[in-house]
């Protein structure tokens, strides 16, 4: 990495830094980076810059995140130029640590940094409540794949792009739970690249349709990463997404949490 796309990256994250403490002032408990843009992976003009802030119960109503904040952060960060630093979107998810959905898992050593506060407590690594969490979105997967293929009959041409960019959201936490639900120390497989990932799975599921669906899926999005506009090859990589999270809905259902 050049001297100048780590200025550029620390560029990035200190205004997204300083844009969340202005907005939140002191609700902000946790600011952490993760994914491939801290673990190695990441796929140019594919991959986000994936953003976890944990927050104090005052920054949320009975629906969600305030809707008052969430426009004044957006106000924020809606001009920064991530493409720069090889992330194609910003994705932030903002928690509120007394109330996680129940599909989370928490981020393993290895696989984030902090750039400001501590991980809340709530939050504290414990292997049997990470495997079951692993297997409850296994055992979810059923109606999240007929929430995206239903998405994806009435799409426009223009945004399969973003159609094929979602559903690799579903796929790689689904690729590393199939690696590690069964593991005595699941943490490791999360802290590696989703390349080396791919490698292991493929050993693991070696010459069933399962890996070759993925592996198709991961070739596609490769190139779909240098080329937008290709239409074909995003309809292409949509249908193995989908044919790979139906065998993995398979092996979910025989689990047992």
């Amino acid at each position: 990495m050049s001297d100048k796309n780590s200025d550029e990256k620390n560029a990035i994250f200190s205004s997204l830094v300083e844009s969340v403490q202005k907005v939140f002032k002191e609700d902000v408990i946790c600011f952490l980076i993760h994914g491939s843009i801290v673990k190695g992976g990441l796929i140019e003009g594919f991959s986000d810059l994936d953003i976890q802030v944990f927050l104090k119960e005052s920054s949320f109503d009975v629906f969600d995140l305030k809707i008052e904040k969430c426009m004044e952060i957006q106000n924020l960060v809606g001009t920064l130029d991530v493409p720069k630093i090889g992330a194609q979107y910003l994705q932030m998810y903002f928690y509120n640590p007394k109330n996680m959905p129940d599909w989370y898992t928490p981020p393993v050593k290895g696989s984030f940094k902090i750039l400001y506060g501590e991980l809340p407590k709530e939050l504290d690594y414990n292997v049997e409540n990470f495997k079951i969490r692993m297997i409850r979105s296994l055992k979810n997967l059923p109606s999240e794949i007929r929430t995206t293929i239903r998405s994806f009959a009435d799409c426009s041409d223009k945004t399969i792009y973003r159609r094929t960019r979602l559903i690799a959201t579903k796929i790689f936490p689904i690729m590393y739970s199939l690696l590690s639900y069964d593991l005595k120390e699941p943490k490791e497989i999360w802290a590696k690249s989703k390349f080396k990932a791919l490698d292991l799975f493929c050993q693991k599921y070696q010459n069933e349709d399962i890996s070759n669906y993925l592996t198709e899926f991961f070739n596609l999005i490769q190139l779909i990463a240098k080329d937008h506009n290709n239409l074909e090859l995003m309809k292409e990589a949509f249908f193995f997404g989908v044919e790979f999270l139906k065998e993995a809905a398979k092996i979910g259902e025989e689990m047992k949490i």
